[in-house]
């Protein structure tokens, strides 16, 4: 929200100072380039109707501009940066809801417009992130990916280095030497925490438990990692944030 008001400001203080035809060439701040992302989502959704009626706000917004209304196109940004804002709460919510209810195609759906300005709240990108990781084997998302491998240090954050491909492999049998200490933090009713164990368990991996709700130990390690959900799985120094095969694999 701050980056929008900064460039929208910004744009006021340019108008002000230069050629107001010379501007618009320029003009691909957030709220243009918004009306391409938001093209790309799926139609007939709970934002639908004011992502049509945000495109008709700003081909408006446009045409004042052509006509050199200033004071009726700064208006109409106004007007413009309020829609933008509202329907990115409106997304944020359809993602999060998403999650809860493990609609994973719908999520990256959602996430594959490429919608930067979502992702500021740390909270909810640490949310989409691990609720990619522990999904991606069912479609990968190349927007997600190029965000995860830009953040410093994502591979402590996330548990698992995607700069490679080898997580896409599907293993068969095991041969890595299982010398490190295995901890999986879980909880009850969870059912990653549940496919985590078995998984292990058909690997023949020896590993500690902790409920981190009922367990002293784990909740010091929970907040020790920073935990935000479960499964959590530390293997050695890496940890884990979510279930995926690969990723425990590569850890050993």
């Amino acid at each position: 929200m701050k980056l929008i008001l900064l460039l929208f400001l910004n744009t006021i203080f340019l108008l002000a100072n230069t050629n107001y035809p010379e501007l618009f060439s320029q003009l691909g701040t957030p709220l243009y380039e918004a009306d391409k992302k938001f093209s790309a989502l799926p139609k007939n959704q709970q934002y639908s109707f004011d992502v049509s009626k945000y495109h008709i706000n700003q081909e408006q917004a446009l045409s004042l501009y052509e006509s050199g209304n200033k004071p009726g196109y700064f208006k109409a940004l106004r007007s413009l940066s309020k829609d933008y804002h509202k329907i990115i709460a409106i997304i944020k919510r359809e993602m999060t809801n998403a999650i809860k209810k493990n609609d994973y195609i719908y999520f990256i759906s959602l996430s594959n417009a490429g919608i930067d300005s979502l992702y500021q709240q740390e909270s909810f990108k640490s949310q989409s992130y691990a609720f990619y990781l522990q999904n991606r084997d069912k479609g990968e998302s190349t927007y997600l990916e190029k965000r995860i491998q830009s953040e410093k240090g994502y591979q402590k954050l996330y548990g698992i280095d995607i700069s490679s491909n080898s997580y896409s492999s599907t293993p068969t049998q095991s041969h890595h030497k299982r010398q490190k200490k295995v901890v999986l933090l879980s909880s009850p009713g969870c059912g990653y925490c549940i496919k985590a164990k078995a998984f292990m368990r058909s690997q023949n991996i020896n590993f500690t438990e902790y409920n981190v709700r009922a367990s002293a130990e784990g909740k010091s390690l929970f907040r020790k990692y920073k935990g935000t959900g479960v499964p959590l799985i530390i293997i050695g120094d890496e940890v884990i944030r979510g279930y995926s095969k690969s990723s425990i694999l590569s850890a050993l």
